[in-house]
């Protein structure tokens, strides 16, 4: 199945997930989505991967100890990231409801690749 990417303008996208499978897993969803998808490094805390990366989306899996952490969402906004939580493991009213304490976008996982693309545009366009 081919996505059609008509009027996409790639973004980089910072991936921020727990399990390093789901990180992969992610990062190649992005990709194939039409936008960049990087990655922390090593040991590196989300806030100083956003500051090094600049990203115009943070998508920060709800289960990572950063989204619990106020320094996550204070680097996205002084780089101007849009931040988008998911979840791989919880149900889609449950990330619903910890984005909207903070006023973001979510969504769960699994989840069709033509409806990822249009979750991060429309996260883009916010």
């Amino acid at each position: 199945m081919q996505v059609q990417l008509s009027q996409t303008i790639p973004s980089t996208i910072l991936v921020i997930a727990k399990e390093p499978l789901i990180q992969t897993l992610m990062c190649s969803l992005v990709d194939l989505s039409g936008h960049r998808a990087a990655q922390p490094r090593g040991d590196e805390t989300v806030a100083a991967a956003v500051a090094r990366v600049r990203p115009r989306l943070l998508l920060l899996d709800c289960e990572h100890d950063g989204a619990c952490e106020d320094e996550a969402y204070q680097a996205a906004a002084r780089v101007g990231a849009e931040v988008l939580l998911f979840t791989p493991s919880r149900s889609r009213a449950e990330v619903a409801d910890l984005a909207a304490e903070r006023g973001l976008r979510s969504m769960a996982l699994p989840i069709r690749l033509h409806e990822f693309t249009e979750t991060l545009q429309s996260t883009l366009r916010a």
